[in-house]
């Protein structure tokens, strides 16, 4: 490997038109229930913009019907229950033109997200709301904006459209490869790490990647973590058949960079000794391919 691939390799962050041209559309979301299953409101209020309402239903159904519900996407305002079974782990679905994702989490974990959206919103998928089920269940909700691509088929639907991993050629998978970088970036400087960095649990837009499923998320313990965290990432990218090695060290380089501090600490602990940026990104590269 020559040093100066790390100094002259160059690739931009362009739209990923060109590599999503080829990909495939979505299937139809579930529906949410139609105004004659519509439950009467007990109460509703809002408070600095975080909307809360609780209705009151005739039955229970055994389909995702919405006991109280916070959120913050007006367009949820009418949204009060699924055409799915209560306890399913995830579910998408379309709303006055719109597209969600519901993801069961405990109760503590849904009001812990939401409460922190700005906060992560900048690499994860937009939570805008969370609800308690009829059955007792608790459900996160994220907003899926328009020309959102996943590698997870199971969850096609309106705007989010899912394309097979092996249907990618060697650019489509740098890019890739690119967009995930740059998002565990953000990720890891907000002091996280994503607990399953998988290309399946990501999706991607016109401008970056993002980790699909929150719930993964976890607080970083130490700084060093961020690296591991990264590796295993890049890792599952080889495994699947990236191997465009130029935009894997641009990737390695591009990450040591932009967490120079930690990836130094990393090495330090690594090797027991300092090293230079291309050390350390020449390390990760063997770390990726053991």
């Amino acid at each position: 490997m020559e040093k100066k691939r790390l100094l002259s390799w160059g690739q931009g962050n362009e739209a990923l038109a060109g590599i999503m041209a080829d990909f495939r559309s979505g299937e139809n979301a579930c529906i949410a229930i139609g105004p004659a299953e519509a439950p009467a409101t007990a109460s509703s209020s809002n408070r600095n913009g975080i909307h809360s309402v609780k209705y009151k239903w005739k039955a229970e159904t055994g389909l995702i019907q919405v006991h109280s519900m916070e959120y913050t996407d007006e367009t949820l305002r009418y949204f009060h229950g699924l055409d799915e079974r209560d306890g399913v782990d995830s579910a998408a679905f379309t709303h006055s033109g719109e597209t969600y994702v519901l993801r069961r989490a405990t109760r503590q974990l849904a009001k812990k997200l939401f409460a922190s959206t700005r906060k992560i919103a900048d690499f994860v998928s937009h939570v805008v709301g969370w609800f308690r089920t009829l059955a007792g269940n608790f459900y996160l909700v994220s907003r899926i904006d328009k020309s959102t691509w996943g590698v997870d088929a199971s969850m096609s639907a309106p705007h989010l459209q899912s394309f097979p991993w092996s249907e990618l050629g060697e650019e489509g998978r740098g890019k890739f490869a690119e967009l995930a970088t740059e998002m565990m970036v953000r990720l890891h400087r907000s002091g996280h790490v994503f607990s399953n960095p998988v290309p399946s649990e990501m999706m991607v837009d016109s401008r970056r990647a993002l980790v699909a499923d929150p719930r993964y998320l976890r607080p970083m313990k130490k700084s060093t973590d961020a690296i591991d965290n990264f590796i295993i990432m890049m890792r599952g990218l080889v495994r699947r058949g990236f191997s465009c090695s130029g935009t894997l060290f641009y990737c390695l380089s591009l990450y040591a960079n932009s967490m120079e501090k930690e990836c130094a600490e990393w090495y330090r602990k690594s090797k027991n000794s300092k090293g230079t940026l291309f050390e350390i990104a020449l390390e990760m590269e063997r770390k990726v391919a053991s």
